[in-house]
């Protein structure tokens, strides 16, 4: 028998593992694993497990049409394999290679020595066919990536394994995945079948404002993509985004936007396949204990509650969302490494565990900038600058509804008879920044002329 092995690639469709165990011909068994080593590892958090949750709910939906059968394993991939293999044997195992955690690294390396020593051949493919260290004109070898045949399975030719209820039950060892259940509609909802959905609305409805959206924290929730969950955990692949693009711009459908939302699509792809590096979630503490005070300010940007308006808009939106726009992701680092450094490794965890659409190499590429590039950010410029932020941050601090923007952009402006007016206490309703973290706006001199 063989095995498909379900990992960060739940979807059906541009499905090169699952074509080729259907090519193979010989009896599959459809498997995924929640294994214990992700579930424990520093960047995972429930928005993640429940995600993934509803896009098996929709992959068993559509397998159970044609008869077929997903199992759904709560234990490391390598132990249900041992005893998979003792009990029926094992011939092949068709899979993408998933990359980017450390301790995804190593457990690739015990599975590849257990196949090793037992025979077992594991077709890991890549998502791209030839490696892009190998190529010259990348942006061209990936638009003929991109234009390659978009593979549909003939599920009707999948020879089903069945397992007795018994053996099932011995190959999960810890708690069900319903734990991940989330009663929040402010998360987008995983599966193939809303990728989709999201891909349509955006390409013939959402995109018409996708340029203005791009650095603009209230327009992108509505005008953005959106995608970027579902290429993460594999829902929908780059290529049927890329293709269903190019027939929108042909069909004329903004095809200013969809230029430049394709632009971004390749970057994406540039960054992560050219990004080798391991990443690691490090929640150890610093190894001097911080003061009590260094901690709670850490605690407030944590929440949402430093003081300073767009900082605080921008961690509630994430807390609430699991989404944020480049620029504020770039302000909560920035303000993380400048203003609270011993905590950095901690707080890098917390942004990862927090964003729905984690990729570790994406995000090892963006948090490991050499320090030059590491520019701070000034919370009131961009919260001055960027397009409609004033909206942005009326929804995410309603305790500052009523404040007009002189003071909304920096309240620790405002004096008593201010905070009287209009009904803001700092301290009180909203909290006051610290002296530090207050940016410095400087007057530029005017020179006297002689």
């Amino acid at each position: 028998m063989n095995i498909l092995w379900f990992q960060r690639d739940l979807r059906l469709v541009d499905h090169a593992p699952l074509q080729a165990a259907i090519d193979a011909e010989q009896p599959l068994m459809l498997v995924y694993c929640y294994e214990p080593l992700v579930l424990n590892e520093g960047h995972f958090n429930s928005r993640h497990g429940r995600f993934i949750m509803e896009s098996l709910q929709n992959l068993t939906r559509t397998l159970k049409e044609s008869g077929l059968v997903l199992h759904v394993f709560r234990n490391d991939f390598l132990a249900v394999l041992r005893k998979i293999h003792r009990r029926y044997g094992v011939d092949t195992i068709f899979s993408y290679r998933e990359k980017g955690l450390r301790a995804i690294e190593q457990r690739n390396q015990e599975i590849e020595a257990f196949c090793q020593e037992q025979e077992i051949q594991w077709q890991a493919s890549e998502p791209l066919e030839i490696l892009p260290e190998r190529v010259t004109d990348w942006k061209r070898f990936w638009r003929k990536e991109m234009q390659k045949t978009i593979h549909y399975p003939e599920l009707s030719r999948i020879k089903p394994v069945s397992l007795s209820i018994g053996f099932i039950d011995q190959l999960s060892v810890i708690d069900s995945p319903d734990q991940f259940y989330i009663p929040d509609f402010h998360f987008q909802r995983g599966g193939p079948d809303q990728a989709q959905e999201w891909l349509t609305s955006f390409l013939k409805i959402r995109a018409v404002q996708y340029l203005e959206a791009d650095n603009n924290p209230y327009l992108s929730r509505y005008n953005a993509s959106r995608l970027s969950p579902y290429i993460a955990w594999g829902n929908v692949s780059v290529r049927q985004i890329y293709q269903s693009c190019q027939q929108a711009i042909k069909e004329g459908f903004y095809p200013k936007a969809l230029k430049d939302f394709l632009d971004h699509l390749y970057r994406h792809d540039y960054i992560l396949f050219t990004t080798h590096q391991g990443y690691a979630c490090d929640q150890d503490r610093p190894d001097a204990a911080p003061d009590e005070e260094r901690q709670q300010l850490f605690e407030r940007w944590k929440r949402g509650n430093s003081g300073v308006p767009l900082v605080d808009a921008a961690m509630r939106c994430l807390l609430e969302t699991g989404y944020l726009i480049p620029r504020l992701r770039q302000l909560l680092l920035s303000v993380l490494k400048q203003r609270l450094p011993e905590f950095e490794s901690e707080g890098l965890c917390w942004l990862a565990q927090h964003s729905l659409d984690f990729e570790p190499r994406l995000f090892y590429y963006y948090v490991s900038q050499p320090i030059h590039q590491r520019k701070f950010l000034n919370p009131v410029l961009e919260s001055q600058r960027m397009p409609a932020c004033i909206h942005f941050l009326r929804i995410w601090l309603p305790e500052l509804v009523n404040l007009p923007p002189r003071f909304l952009h920096e309240p620790w402006r405002l004096k008593k008879a201010d905070q009287k007016r209009y009904s803001v206490w700092l301290g009180s309703s909203y909290p006051i920044a610290p002296k530090a973290w207050i940016p410095r706006i400087r007057k530029q001199q005017k020179k006297l002329v002689v």
